[in-house]
């Protein structure tokens, strides 16, 4: 399942806007490490194949300069959930500081929210629209 990676449209941005060298290599440091961690988050979200969805969920991901998710993605409830709920808000809280920090903007847009979750040849889809899927929420 993949995601948006926002960094790097934000380093684009910077370099669009001009920064020093010293700033797009902190920046770039600090922007690859966010993709590390949701690559870790969607390796987790994925190591399990879908077969039930009454077994999986889904969660908010990321940060957006406005505030807000940057997007959703599912996961099993097999899976350490624990775990990966405390990598997911690791990325949301690194995220939000990373765009303080670089005083990042973007389009404010609200991602819509997942109705629920299919499985589809093992794979786990997010259910959007009129569909209305047995599944299970997690606080």
């Amino acid at each position: 399942m993949k995601l948006l990676k926002q960094p790097i449209l934000s380093i684009i941005l910077l370099l669009v806007f001009g920064c020093s060298d010293e700033q797009i290599s902190t920046q770039e440091q600090e922007a690859k490490y966010l993709e590390e961690l949701l690559s870790e988050i969607e390796a987790l979200a994925s190591s399990v194949e879908c077969e039930n969805p009454e077994e999986w969920t889904f969660t908010s991901v990321g940060n957006k300069p406005c505030g807000g998710p940057s997007g959703f993605i599912a996961y099993s409830l097999n899976i350490d959930t624990e775990t990966f709920l405390q990598k997911v808000e690791e990325h949301k809280v690194a995220q939000e500081a990373f765009n303080k920090k670089w005083g990042l903007f973007s389009d404010c847009s609200i991602p819509p929210t997942p109705k629920g979750v299919i499985c589809e040849n093992g794979e786990a889809i997010l259910v959007f629209g009129d569909e209305s899927p047995t599944i299970k929420q997690i606080p």
